[in-house]
């Protein structure tokens, strides 16, 4: 008799605990396999400040004079930046799109130094000073360096070396994951972001969007690469965020809005931005007078085009003939008139046929922090900080290198989330010029 009285209580107790289990689905309770973090709102409002391009150089060498060939002063300039913009955004996260650093073999001639892991511990330190949650996706600049070479060629191991450090006890508040083993990148998770009631109001998706076309070339017994030509995110990793969206729903009861970080933009940036300047030239306007910083961002304009509406929202495109440096798509010839045929990736097209994601946030073109609305999605870029990866290496084997005398493109991205999921995008500017203030200083003799 006793024996049938406690088969039965834990029958009764099985069924309040599935009962239990039910109710804590049905109210959004249930967290995805596919979900690495929640992260919860507090208020009405949920405020995420997303931060690229950093570019630490860890630089061992410093110079008197001019202030641009002291490249000791490179970090400490980045750091406040990012410390100004941090504490004007006030966020409740943080979301770092890649390249915190920039040590490649070339840049060792100039700083002394290409020991990447450096770098980036001591970005990851500073970052996790402000006692904010933050999250991290790779770029392309991050794997390169000595630790590269110490892994021998091989990036997989090289951001894993990396990704350890975020999840060492020194760092305290990085929400990372590495994401599954069989799919291609390091980081590939999803983070909630949660209701007062447990629901979920936004799906954060990282994505490590890679970095250079590689092959290996049996015929040399090497690996190669080309920097100009960019990764992008691969089918497989799309198959795992369609799974995780889907997953997502299926608990939710509805789709649940999402949003998109990673480093490299795919190629509809390039193909929304030039429809949209051919447009404005067809209406005889010339493009450098309309997408510039004198735009007050979030005032939208609407134009017809080739491809469709599309809606401007603010922002500039600096980049040298309104280039976007995407993912490649074209014939590669990488040796002695051999080719190699790319697509660029077929992220934009799922990402449209899911309807979940409703914007899109990279880093990468450290002068573009344009946004426009294409097909309904928002392709945005985040304000860079970058005084280096544009500022280090002098012609002729780079352009452009003065970006660290330049402050229209310096800042963060401000997406703020309510409660009813709908979201809002703004910039926060960071228009102090470091460098000028340096030059002064030392024409003072106080530095």
């Amino acid at each position: 008799m006793k024996k049938i009285l406690i088969v039965s209580f834990s029958v009764i107790l099985a069924v309040i605990l599935v009962a239990l289990s039910f109710s804590a689905c049905q109210k959004g309770q249930q967290t995805s396999r596919y979900v690495s973090f929640n992260v919860e709102m507090k208020g009405d409002t949920f405020k995420i400040l997303q931060l690229t391009d950093a570019h630490f150089i860890n630089s061992e060498k410093g110079k008197g004079g001019e202030p641009s060939a002291d490249y000791t002063l490179r970090d400490e300039w980045a750091m406040t930046a990012m410390a100004e913009t941090i504490r004007t955004a006030d966020p409740d996260l943080l979301v770092v799109t890649g390249d915190t650093t920039f040590t490649l073999d070339l840049v060792k001639l100039f700083t002394g130094t290409n020991d990447n892991y450096a770098a980036f511990t001591k970005f990851a330190d500073f970052i996790d000073s402000f006692d904010i949650p933050w999250l991290f996706c790779f770029g392309n600049h991050d794997e390169e360096g000595e630790l590269y070479v110490d892994m021998g060629d091989d990036a997989t191991k090289t951001k894993k070396a990396l990704a350890a450090y975020l999840r060492s006890d020194g760092i305290k508040n990085c929400l990372f994951a590495e994401g599954p083993d069989e799919i291609n990148g390091v980081g590939n998770y999803v983070v909630n972001v949660l209701n007062k009631d447990g629901s979920v109001n936004t799906s954060l998706v990282l994505f490590d969007s890679g970095s250079y076309l590689r092959y290996y070339d049996e015929e040399l017994k090497k690996p190669y690469a080309d920097q100009r030509k960019y990764e992008w995110v691969h089918d497989d990793q799309l198959d795992w965020y369609e799974a995780a969206i889907r997953d997502i729903a299926a608990i939710e009861g509805r789709t649940v809005p999402s949003i998109i970080f990673q480093h490299i933009p795919f190629p509809e940036y390039q193909t929304a931005l030039d429809a949209y300047i051919d447009a404005l030239e067809a209406n005889g306007e010339s493009w450098e007078d309309t997408i510039n910083a004198d735009w007050t961002f979030g005032t939208p304009r609407t134009v017809q085009t080739e491809v469709g509406e599309i809606t401007y929202y603010g922002g500039i495109a600096g980049e040298k003939d309104h280039e976007v440096c995407c993912s490649f798509v074209g014939d590669w010839e990488y040796r002695k008139g051999k080719k190699l045929t790319y697509t660029g990736g077929r992220e934009f097209e799922r990402i449209l046929s899911l309807g979940s994601t409703k914007y899109v946030f990279c880093g990468h073109d450290h002068r573009n922090t344009f946004s426009l609305v294409y097909k309904g999605v928002w392709l945005g870029y985040g304000m860079s900080i970058d005084y280096s990866a544009n500022g280090i290496v002098p012609p002729p084997f780079a352009y452009n290198q003065d970006i660290y005398d330049e402050t229209e493109q310096r800042g963060g991205t401000l997406i703020t989330l309510d409660a009813e999921s709908g979201v809002s995008v703004s910039q926060v500017p960071f228009t102090r010029n470091l460098y000028q203030e340096a030059v002064e200083q030392r024409g003072n003799g106080t530095k």
